[in-house]
C-alpha cells in the first residue's frame, strides 16, 4: 500500500450512531437486528412495506423475514424452535446510554423491542418497540447501504460485520463505480466504530498493536475470505506511535459488472428516439436502451452538472450523491425526461448549453434602455464563463424582441436573478423586473 495519506474526516455520523446501538449486542442479537433491517429494506423496495403501522409497532412478512435469516447461513430451513430463539434474542436487546452536558447528567438503559410475536395464521412477524427507541432507525434506506446478509451471516467476528458494513457503505451501490475505496481513520474513531472501551477491553484499549491484532486483523481475514470485497490496511505513525490506520477496500473483480460500452457518437447526440404516446411506453424504451448508462445531464431545477444514470436495476441514479434518487425526486425526473426527450443521451453539454436548453423560450418582462418602455423579451441563450456551481455567478444572455431584433445583455444578472426573473408567458403588467435591458 505504501503511499502518502491525508487524515480523513469523512466519517458518516448516522452510521456511527447505529453502531452505538449494535456494539452492545451479542453476535446473535446483531444478526437478528440486521435481519429486521434487511427485511424492512426488502419489503420497502418491493412496495410491500409502506411505513410503520403506528408509532411503536411494526409488522413484517414472515416469509421475507425467514428468507433474510437464511442468507449466508449453513442451514436451509428454519424450524419453530429457531424462530422462538430469534424472538427471545430480540426482546433481550437493550441499549445502554450515558448523557452528560450542561443540562443533563444521566445514565440508563432501555429495551429496543418490548415484544415480538409470530402469527402463523396471518404469516406475520409483529414487533412492538420500547417507547424510547426511535423507530426511524429501522428505515435506513436514505442513510445506509442495503445490508448484504449473504456475507454478514458468514462472519463469526463482530468486528468483521462492523467494518464490512462500513466499507460497503463507502463503496456505495454501484460496484462498477465505487464512491470510495480508501479512508484514513484515527485510532480513537476506530475504537468508537468497533465499540472498544476501557472497561471491557483493557488488553488493547491502550495498546494499539493489540487492538489491531485482535480486531482489525481477524476482520480483514474474514472479509477477504468470505465476502465480495477485499480489504487491506496500513499503520500510520507519528514517530513510533500509531495514530491512525489507512484502509483500502474494493469490490472483488468477479463482483464487478462490466460497464456497458457507450458509443462516442451517443455521448454528444441522442440516438433516434421514436414518438411516444404514453409515458409507460417511453419509460420502457429508455430502460431497454439505457440500462446501466447515463441518460441526461442537468435536468431543470437541479445542478447543471448532475448526471442522471439508469442503474443496472432500472432505478434513476444520482451521480453527484452516488445513490438512487428518492422516490418523489425520481418521479419528477421521469416527468422531466418525458417532457424533454431531446435530452435523452445528450450528456456532453457544458454549463451554458444546459442552462440555455433548460430556459430557452421563457420570457423576461423588463425595461428597454433604448426607449425606456417595458417589454417582453424572449430568452434565446445563456452564456456563463465558468463551470462553477454557484447561482451567484454573473451571466450574459441573448434575448429577442417581438420584432425579431436580438439583443445581447452582458454581465447584468447573476444566475439566481435570471432564474427568478423568467416567466412562462408574456405579460403586460409592470413591476415584475426592474433591471434595465440594454
Amino acid at each position: 500500500m505504501k503511499k502518502k495519506y491525508n487524515l480523513d474526516l469523512y466519517k458518516h455520523n448516522d452510521f456511527v450512531k447505529m453502531i452505538q446501538i449494535k456494539k452492545q449486542m451479542t453476535l446473535q442479537q446483531q444478526r437478528i437486528f440486521d435481519t429486521i433491517l434487511a427485511t424492512v429494506q426488502d419489503m420497502k423496495k418491493s412496495g410491500d412495506f409502506l411505513d410503520i403501522v403506528s408509532e411503536g409497532d411494526l409488522v413484517l412478512d414472515l416469509s421475507a423475514f425467514k428468507e433474510q435469516m437464511l442468507k449466508g447461513a449453513n442451514i436451509k430451513k428454519i424450524n419453530r424452535a429457531e424462530l422462538e430463539d430469534a424472538l427471545e434474542s430480540m426482546v433481550d436487546i437493550k441499549f445502554k446510554y450515558s448523557v452528560k452536558n450542561n443540562e443533563t447528567d444521566e445514565i440508563g438503559a432501555f429495551v429496543i423491542f418490548q415484544a415480538a410475536a409470530i402469527d402463523f395464521n396471518t404469516n406475520e412477524v409483529k414487533i412492538t418497540f420500547g417507547k424510547n427507541f426511535r423507530t426511524d432507525n429501522l428505515l435506513p434506506t436514505s442513510n445506509y447501504t442495503a445490508l448484504s446478509l449473504d456475507y454478514l451471516n458468514t462472519f463469526s467476528s463482530q468486528y468483521a460485520r462492523l467494518l464490512y458494513q462500513y466499507f460497503k457503505m463507502l463503496i456505495g451501490k454501484n460496484n462498477s463505480s465505487p464512491f470510495r475505496t480508501d479512508i484514513v481513520l484515527e485510532i480513537d474513531f476506530i475504537q468508537t466504530l468497533l465499540g472498544i472501551n476501557e472497561i471491557e477491553h483493557k488488553g488493547y484499549w491502550s495498546n494499539v498493536s493489540n487492538l489491531i491484532k485482535n480486531t482489525i486483523e481477524p476482520a480483514k481475514k474474514q472479509i477477504n475470505e468470505l465476502s465480495d470485497i477485499t480489504v487491506d490496511y496500513e499503520r500510520i505513525k507519528k514517530g513510533t506511535r500509531i495514530y491512525a490506520i489507512a484502509f483500502e477496500f474494493a469490490p472483488k473483480p468477479e463482483f464487478v459488472k462490466n460497464k456497458v460500452e457507450i458509443k462516442e457518437e451517443n455521448l454528444t447526440k441522442p440516438m433516434f428516439i421514436p414518438e411516444f404516446k404514453t409515458f409507460k411506453t417511453f419509460k420502457s424504451w429508455v430502460v431497454d436502451n439505457y440500462l446501466g448508462q447515463p441518460i441526461a445531464i442537468g435536468p431543470l431545477n437541479w445542478k447543471h452538472d448532475l448526471m442522471v444514470r439508469l442503474s443496472i436495476k432500472g432505478y434513476l441514479y444520482n451521480e453527484l450523491s452516488n445513490k438512487d434518487f428518492e422516490p418523489d425526486d425520481a418521479i419528477v425526473i421521469w416527468e422531466w425526461l418525458y417532457a424533454n426527450q431531446n435530452r435523452i443521451g445528450k450528456i456532453k453539454m457544458n454549463r451554458s448549453e444546459v442552462l440555455t436548453d433548460n430556459y430557452k423560450g421563457k420570457f423576461i418582462f423588463g425595461i428597454d434602455k433604448i426607449d425606456g418602455k417595458k417589454k417582453n423579451f424572449t430568452l434565446l441563450k445563456v452564456i456563463i464563463n465558468n463551470e462553477g456551481l454557484s447561482d451567484n455567478d454573473v451571466c450574459s444572455i441573448v434575448v429577442c424582441l417581438s420584432s425579431g431584433e436580438e439583443r445581447t445583455i452582458s454581465d447584468v444578472f447573476t444566475l439566481a436573478q435570471l432564474k427568478s426573473s423568467l416567466i412562462d408567458e408574456p405579460v403586460n403588467d409592470e413591476g415584475i423586473l426592474e433591471a434595465e435591458i440594454i
